[in-house]
């Protein structure tokens, strides 16, 4: 049966709304059990524009099927989107999914550029996963108590997609042990620091040692930084959506810092915190990311409702993975040409720390 593909509406909110809300959906997607109509509605009424979402009707108009794209808004993602798909329960198994999976992918590819698509699926959700492989997604790894189901922290599957051309993406293993040149002058300074939580003066400091190449480098920032972007995360820190704890030099300045913040707003991915953490390169190696990493965990896994620390780090950065696995940090998946720097798509591993309730 041919199926009519098109952009979703605000007026598909009520359809969307029965579908999302439907047992066999929730079960295996990231949905809760009883959303309202009224919160589908505002989310279909002011969709952002980095959100691309299709609809799958039949000839009658009945709409049974969605998916879409979320892009990455990080400069140094764009190449890549997080794709979703949902089927209505009753049309499930009757090539729909495979109808939307067509279109969003041709979107993808033709239209908007994408190098990358990436997704995670419920462990167990064989249909779905035989489904994504048909549509060219690989295997990338499996992310441990990832998602919330029936009161049970489940694993899921990592599965992306690759369209890079020949030359786009780096060779791993030629840059292991890559770590950018800096000023010679740059010399540990002597005295000592302490570990304090971040203030709002802090923005001009923490903008400062983003300045680095081997700082932002080997993270997702942008060369240059501006104070107001730091301004901005400390605000968050204020507002309670953010830990960031830095390290102070005797002199005053900021030589590291490491923050938190919840991976989502979705509750049944609340557990979940992802980390960050960078230190000066005159400091690199001298203990200060291993203090700045005990703080943090201590932070979050005493005081704090999280039982899932995550992060991404370039595969060839073997000093920051030595101290993450330190942490007890174990890899759950190598995600191909996740970061771009250096003019090339490179590697990164997802690993995680999992804390066990008592």
């Amino acid at each position: 049966m041919p199926y009519l593909i098109r952009r979703t509406t605000a007026a598909d909110a009520d359809a969307l709304h029965a579908i999302f809300t439907s047992p066999g959906v929730v079960a295996n997607t990231l949905q809760r059990p009883f959303r309202s109509r009224a919160e589908v509605r505002k989310v279909l009424a002011s969709t952002p524009d980095h959100i691309h979402s299709l609809v799958a009707t039949t000839g009658s108009g009945e709409v049974i099927g969605n998916a879409g794209l979320i892009l990455e808004t990080p400069q140094r993602r764009r190449h890549a989107a997080t794709l979703f798909i949902m089927i209505s329960e009753q049309w499930q198994g009757k090539g729909v999914g495979k109808a939307l999976m067509q279109a969003i992918t041709d979107l993808a590819d033709n239209w908007l550029g994408l190098k990358r698509l990436e997704l995670t699926v419920m462990h167990d959700n064989y249909h779905a996963q035989a489904l994504y492989e048909q549509s060219g997604f690989v295997r990338e790894g499996m992310a441990q108590r990832d998602a919330l189901r029936f009161g049970i922290h489940e694993n899921t599957v990592i599965m992306a997609r690759y369209r890079f051309a020949p030359g786009e993406l780096a060779d791993h293993a030629a840059n292991v042990g890559r770590r950018p040149a800096e000023p010679t002058t740059q010399t540990r300074p002597s005295g000592n620091y302490r570990l304090r939580s971040a203030e709002p003066e802090d923005a001009a400091g923490l903008a400062a040692n983003m300045a680095f190449e081997s700082v932002y480098g080997n993270t997702l920032q942008l060369p240059y930084p501006s104070t107001a972007t730091w301004e901005k995360r400390l605000a968050d820190m204020a507002n309670g959506e953010r830990v960031q704890i830095v390290a102070e030099h005797d002199n005053g300045d900021i030589i590291g810092s490491c923050s938190a913040w919840q991976s989502s707003q979705n509750p049944r991915l609340a557990h979940s915190a992802s980390i960050g953490i960078t230190v000066v390169p005159a400091w690199q190696g001298c203990g200060v990311g291993s203090a700045l990493m005990q703080a943090l965990i201590t932070e979050l896994e005493h005081w704090h409702p999280f039982r899932r620390l995550e992060l991404h780090v370039y595969a060839e950065n073997a000093p920051a993975i030595a101290l993450y696995r330190k942490f007890g940090f174990v890899e759950e998946g190598l995600l191909k040409g996740h970061g771009f720097r250096y003019g090339q798509y490179h590697d990164t591993l997802q690993m995680s720390r999992r804390q066990e309730q008592a």
